[in-house]
C-alpha cells in the first residue's frame, strides 16, 4: 500500500511539476508578446508591393521610389515624419493619365489588428507625421491608389513596407552618421528616358537616435535637395559636375553630426583620356536598368562620332545597342572627337529619345610633336555661380565674354612651324580685340570669315611659331550679338601647323559652351474648355475637358530667363462674363479657382496662383483635374445654347 501511495505522489507531483511548466511557459509567452515586435516579424496590413523597377528613367513597375525608413525613433510627445514616394508603371500611368494618387495610412501595435489612421491625424497624406503619447511602439503601412473621384476595384494600388515607430522615455544622441545615395549620377536633361532625381539616406550611429535629420547640398545651381526627404534634383539646364550631399544629425541638446556623399550631374557621358596607341571607353553612366530584361519595348541605343573641326557626323557600333562603345586604338588624329549616343524607346504607339551630351577623346602623344591647348572662357559682364573655365550660363546680348588660350609646345626637341589658329564663333558676334602676348594683332595678322547660311564666323590666326618648351598666350575679346531665345554654343579651337622635318602637326582644344537666354520670363499659355453644357441640370463644378491643360501637362509653360530672380507672384482672374459668340447670352456661371485649402471667385477677385522666394526659378503651372480655375455654374438658371466664352487676365508682379 506504501508503494502504491508511493507511486501515486510520484504522479502527482510529476503532474504538478508539468503545469508549473506549462503555466511558467504561459506567463513567458505572455511576456515576449508585450515585448517590442521587430518590424521585419510584423504581419502587414497588405503585402508591400516593392520598390519600382526602372530601365532609365522609365517607371517599368508601379511601387516605391522611397519607402518610410523602417525603424523611426522619438520620445513621448515629439513627433517622427514617414515620408514616402510612389508611382504608377510606364503603361499603368498611359491608360490612367488623369487619376491623381490617394493615399491612405494604416496602423497596428501588433500585426493582428489594423485600423485606419484618420484623416485628423494626416492619414490621408503622402507623408505621416506621428507624435506618440506614451512610450511604446506602433506599426504603420501606407496604401495609395490612383483614381479621380470614386475609388474602384480597378484602380491601381501600391502597398509600403512596415515602418515602426518607437516612443523612448528620454532622448538618445547621434554620435556617426553615414550617407548613400540611390544613384550616384543623375542627368541634367530633362526628358521621359532619363533620370533627373535620385534620394539620399542616412544611416545614424546608433540607430535609435531621436533628433534630426536635415539635408543640404552645396551648389544649388547644379542640383537641389529636399531638406527633410533628401530628395536630390539635377538641373535641366545642362548644367553639369560634381555635388557634395551633406545630411546633419540634430541632437536635443543642441550637437551636430555630419556626413557626406558626391552626386555627379551630367548629359549621360564623361570625356575620356588615353595616350596614343590605346583604346577609349566611352559608357552611359547612371543607374539604367537592365537592357536584356525588356522584352516588352522597344529600344535602341545608336552610337555616333563627330570630327570637331568638320563637323561631320558617322555612326558607329550599328545595331548593337550597346551601353559603351570602345574605340580602336587611337592615333594623334583621333585627338578632339566628339562621341555621343542617340536612345530611342517604344511602346504603346509612343516614341520617347534622349541623346547625350557630346564627350571628347583627348589623345596624348607617345612620342613625336608634344602640342597642348589650355582653353579657357570667361564673361566680364555676368558671373553665374555654375560658370567653370569652359562652360559659361544666362549670357545675354551685348556681354563681354573673352575666350583665352594657351598654346605650348611640350617637346624637347622639334619646333612648331607657321601655325594657324582656328577659332568658330557665333553669329552676329563682334570681335574687340585679337592678342597674342599681350600684343594686339592688326587685321592683317588674323582672318574672319562668315558662312553664307548659318551666319557662323570663323577667326583664324596665322603665323604662330613656337620655340622648344615655348608658350604663346592668345586672347580674343568678343561682344556677343542679339538673343532671341534660349540657345547654347559650344566653340572648339584647333591648332594646324608643321614641325622641323615639315611633318603635319595638328591639336584640337577643349570644347567651350556659352549658354545663351534672353533675360525675360517667357510664358505660353493653353486655351481651357469646359465641354458642352445643357441649357439646365449641370453639375455645379464643371472640370476641365482637355486633357492638355491638365496634369501631368501644363497649363501654363514657363522658362524663366532673368537673371536676377527677384520674388516673383503670378495670379490669375476672370475679365468678364461668359457672353454668347452672337453676345446675346451671358452665362450663368463664372470661373473660379480651386486649391487645397483655398478657394477664389475670379469674376470678383484674383487667386495667387504661383508664388517664389529670392533666388527662386518660376516654374511651370499644371493642375490636377479637380484643382485650379474650374467653372462655377448656377444650376438652377437657364442656359442659352451657344458658345461662349471669356478672358482670363494672368499678371506677374515684383513680390515684397
Amino acid at each position: 500500500m506504501k508503494k502504491l501511495n508511493v507511486k501515486w505522489a510520484l504522479l502527482i507531483a510529476m503532474l504538478t511539476f508539468m503545469a508549473a511548466c506549462l503555466f511558467s511557459d504561459k506567463i513567458q509567452r505572455e511576456v515576449s508578446a508585450n515585448e517590442e515586435i521587430p518590424v521585419e516579424d510584423i504581419t502587414p496590413y497588405k503585402t508591400p508591393t516593392g520598390d519600382v523597377k526602372k530601365f532609365l528613367g522609365i517607371w517599368m513597375s508601379s511601387g516605391y521610389n522611397l519607402q518610410p525608413q523602417s525603424n523611426n525613433y522619438t520620445v513621448v510627445d515629439s513627433s517622427t515624419t514617414l515620408r514616402t514616394d510612389q508611382g504608377r508603371s510606364f503603361w499603368t500611368t498611359l491608360f490612367t493619365i488623369t487619376s491623381w494618387a490617394h493615399y491612405q495610412w494604416y496602423e497596428t501595435t501588433d500585426g493582428t489588428k489594423w485600423t485606419e489612421v484618420s484623416r485628423k491625424n494626416g492619414g490621408t497624406k503622402k507623408n505621416l507625421t506621428v507624435t506618440p503619447t506614451e512610450v511604446g511602439t506602433k506599426y504603420y503601412q501606407q496604401e495609395v491608389q490612383w483614381y479621380m473621384a470614386i475609388s474602384t476595384p480597378l484602380a491601381p494600388t501600391v502597398y509600403s513596407k512596415v515602418a515602426a515607430v518607437h516612443a523612448l522615455d528620454k532622448h538618445v544622441s547621434a554620435t556617426d552618421i553615414e550617407v548613400s545615395v540611390d544613384d550616384d549620377y543623375i542627368y541634367n536633361y530633362e526628358s521621359e528616358i532619363t533620370t533627373t532625381s535620385t534620394y539620399a539616406h542616412a544611416k545614424v550611429t546608433p540607430s535609435n537616435f531621436t533628433g534630426d535629420i536635415k539635408w543640404s547640398i552645396d551648389n544649388t545651381d547644379l542640383a537641389t535637395i529636399d531638406e527633410d526627404s533628401g530628395l536630390i534634383t539635377a538641373n535641366t539646364r545642362t548644367k553639369s559636375g560634381v555635388v557634395t550631399v551633406t545630411a546633419t544629425a540634430i541632437n536635443n541638446d543642441g550637437t551636430e553630426v555630419s556626413g557626406s556623399t558626391e552626386v555627379t550631374v551630367g548629359g549621360g557621358l564623361e570625356d575620356q583620356t588615353v595616350k596614343a596607341g590605346e583604346t577609349a571607353k566611352f559608357e552611359l553612366m547612371g543607374n539604367i536598368g537592365e537592357f536584356d530584361e525588356q522584352e516588352d519595348m522597344n529600344y535602341s541605343i545608336r552610337w555616333f562620332k563627330e570630327d570637331p573641326i568638320t563637323h561631320q557626323q558617322s555612326e558607329i557600333e550599328v545595331g548593337n545597342n550597346a551601353i559603351a562603345h570602345t574605340t580602336p586604338k587611337t592615333t594623334l588624329n583621333d585627338d578632339g572627337t566628339l562621341f555621343f549616343a542617340y536612345i530611342t524607346v517604344k511602346a504603346n504607339g509612343k516614341t520617347y529619345e534622349y541623346t547625350t551630351n557630346e564627350a571628347t577623346l583627348h589623345v596624348l602623344p607617345d612620342g613625336g610633336p608634344d602640342i597642348s591647348l589650355d582653353d579657357t572662357l570667361e564673361n566680364k559682364t555676368f558671373n553665374n555661380s555654375s560658370d567653370n573655365s569652359t562652360n559659361l550660363y544666362d549670357v545675354n546680348s551685348d556681354d563681354n565674354v573673352v575666350f583665352k588660350t594657351t598654346i605650348t609646345n611640350n617637346s624637347s626637341s622639334g619646333q612648331l612651324k607657321d601655325a594657324t589658329y582656328t577659332l568658330p564663333l557665333r553669329a552676329n558676334t563682334t570681335i574687340n580685340k585679337v592678342t597674342l602676348d599681350n600684343q594686339e594683332l592688326s587685321d592683317t595678322d588674323y582672318e574672319v570669315k562668315k558662312d553664307a547660311e548659318s551666319g557662323e564666323m570663323t577667326l583664324i590666326v596665322k603665323n604662330i611659331n613656337l620655340g622648344i618648351q615655348k608658350s604663346a598666350d592668345l586672347m580674343v575679346d568678343i561682344t556677343v550679338g542679339s538673343v532671341n531665345k534660349r540657345e547654347s554654343y559650344r566653340s572648339i579651337g584647333y591648332l594646324t601647323g608643321t614641325d622641323d622635318s615639315g611633318g603635319n602637326v595638328q591639336k584640337i582644344g577643349t570644347p567651350r559652351s556659352m549658354n545663351l537666354t534672353t533675360n525675360k520670363l517667357e510664358y505660353t499659355i493653353k486655351d481651357i474648355d469646359y465641354g458642352s453644357i445643357r441649357p439646365i441640370g449641370n453639375d455645379k463644378i464643371i472640370f476641365r475637358q482637355n486633357n492638355e491643360s491638365n496634369w501631368p501637362d501644363n497649363i501654363m509653360d514657363v522658362d524663366d530667363m532673368r537673371r536676377d530672380k527677384t520674388p516673383i507672384t503670378l495670379s490669375v482672374s476672370q475679365d468678364s462674363d461668359f457672353v454668347s459668340e452672337d453676345s446675346k447670352s451671358t452665362l450663368s456661371g463664372h470661373l473660379k479657382f480651386f486649391d487645397e485649402d483655398y478657394e477664389q471667385d475670379l469674376l470678383t477677385g484674383s487667386a495667387i496662383v504661383s508664388q517664389t522666394e529670392s533666388g527662386q526659378e518660376m516654374t511651370s503651372l499644371s493642375w490636377k483635374t479637380d484643382r485650379g480655375v474650374l467653372l462655377e455654374l448656377d444650376s438652377k438658371k437657364l442656359n442659352a445654347s451657344g458658345n461662349y466664352e471669356t478672358k482670363l487676365n494672368w499678371v506677374f508682379t515684383d513680390s515684397i
